[in-house]
């Protein structure tokens, strides 16, 4: 397995400059776009590849901020540059946390996700976006284990096993969606293939080639919300002092929904 600390700078830009990544990357945005829509809180943390995550523009977070991860530095503009495994951030002290490929691209994702947890609030959002090892994209990426190209060389966990932890870690699951079905391959034009693949978002027969993962942090003695059997999409997001919240509405954004 390779280490994603070592994959080059050039390597990434090449592979965001591309465009099956845009049509990606614009995918994603959108589903991110109404989840953070519905969340309120002090400060919200963005760790992700996305060049310009403008889906944080409608967030009624006070304080959205982004951080760069080892791997990106000198890549992307961001307010702090930070450690995948040791956050400089003090406990219970952000309210929604976004990792969108983050956990793709680290070599230990355990360990990020602890600091995660340890770092959102009780009643905190966690989202992540992360490729689905049990796609048929995941089968191509073991058929080019000797590749040095992105996305091939990312470090995908499985949604299934990323629950798992987060159980573990006292994180009530609110949604567990899968898109980008036709990606990375093209049908035609690039707005044909990005159509595509919005009507199939969501479609529970067939895992995508991504997944959008929402967990929400548990408080002792909270009153538990009736657990989703389908997979759908929810929120999340935050930083410091913990501030009053809202609860987000409990209603998957209508692009990830079955047709």
């Amino acid at each position: 397995m390779k280490h994603a600390h070592r994959i080059k700078t050039d390597t990434q830009k090449n592979w965001l400059d591309r465009r099956d990544t845009q049509r990606l990357m614009a995918l994603e945005a959108g589903w991110l776009s109404e989840w953070v829509d519905h969340l309120y809180g002090c400060h919200m943390l963005y760790a992700g590849v996305d060049a310009e995550p403008k889906f944080m523009r409608k967030s009624r977070i006070q304080h959205c901020f982004r951080v760069g991860l080892p791997w990106q530095r000198d890549l992307v503009d961001v307010q702090a540059q930070i450690q995948d495994a040791a956050w400089p951030f003090a406990d219970e002290s952000l309210d929604v946390a976004i990792l969108q490929h983050g956990l793709d691209m680290t070599n230990r994702p355990h360990q990020m996700i602890r600091e995660t947890t340890r770092c959102l609030v009780s009643g905190g959002y966690l989202i992540v976006v992360g490729f689905n090892p049990g796609s048929w994209w995941g089968g191509m990426r073991w058929l080019r284990t000797l590749s040095v190209e992105l996305p091939w060389i990312a470090n995908p966990v499985a949604p299934a096993r990323l629950a798992d932890w987060l159980t573990l870690l006292d994180f009530r699951i609110e949604s567990i969606s899968t898109g980008a079905h036709l990606w990375p391959l093209g049908l035609g034009s690039e707005t044909l293939s990005r159509r595509v693949d919005r009507v199939l978002a969501g479609n529970q027969w067939v895992p995508g080639n991504v997944y959008v993962l929402v967990a929400r942090k548990t408080v002792a003695g909270m009153t538990k919300i009736r657990s989703r059997k389908r997979f759908s999409s929810p929120q999340g997001l935050g930083f410091a002092v913990p501030a009053v919240r809202e609860v987000a509405r409990e209603l998957a954004p209508a692009s990830m929904k079955k047709n």
